[in-house]
């Protein structure tokens, strides 16, 4: 059963667990997301005859190893595919010279910031305004939904495709937890956080998001 439940995490799903709001309002804070890592590592191999495989596709939520620190896993929203030119002009994103039409990202900032000026991710600002680049082969650009708030590519760069891990399929389950409850890392910490859980799992669960569709 251990070696069932080994396989069954490395190579077909995986839990994963929300900690910051870079995707919201598609994601929030505290989702624990499904993770279907089968379909496109079976689309990035060779697709097995018979069974499912997803090609990586504009608008898909992807999960993936963040480039600087693989061990933590990033979910965030593609973008850009290789071989196309990316642009962001006051917060529009412009792909091969076209504006794209984005219905599920906000911006929490009414304040557009020219390239070159320096905001709370410190150094140069990419925020609102930045490139054009282009998307190499085998990589992809990323961006979170929550585009004020978003650790992404416009930051840490192109994605490799051998560090993406799968898609997000279902909310298995969310709770309301603190903002900065992944910052609370000390064994006391942890501790106060799992009780919390069960102390508050039936007021803080968010009972409208249990299994919804993450797209």
């Amino acid at each position: 059963m251990t070696i069932f439940a080994l396989f069954v995490t490395t190579y077909v799903v995986h839990p994963m667990t929300v900690p910051t709001p870079s995707m919201e309002p598609t994601i929030l804070v505290g989702d624990r997301l499904l993770i279907d890592k089968f379909t496109l590592r079976n689309a990035f191999v060779a697709p097995i005859p018979g069974t499912p495989h997803h090609d990586l596709n504009r608008g898909d939520i992807i999960v993936f190893k963040f480039p600087n620190q693989p061990e933590v896993l990033y979910v965030k929203r593609l973008i850009g595919l290789p071989g196309e030119t990316l642009e962001i002009r006051d917060k529009n994103v412009y792909v091969n010279g076209v504006k794209l039409d984005e219905p599920y990202k906000v911006h929490s900032d009414p304040n557009t910031y020219p390239s070159g000026s320096v905001h709370y991710f410190g150094g140069e600002s990419r925020r609102d305004n930045f490139g054009p680049v282009t998307v190499p082969a085998g990589h992809y650009f990323m961006m979170g939904d929550n585009r004020d708030d978003s650790a992404d590519s416009r930051y840490f760069g192109f994605l490799p495709r051998d560090h993406v891990v799968g898609r997000p399929l279902v909310v298995f389950w969310s709770y309301e937890d603190d903002r900065d409850a992944y910052l609370k890392t000390s064994p006391g910490d942890v501790l106060k956080l799992y009780a919390e859980r069960v102390i508050y799992f039936f007021t803080r669960t968010r009972w409208n998001r249990m299994f919804r569709v993450v797209r």
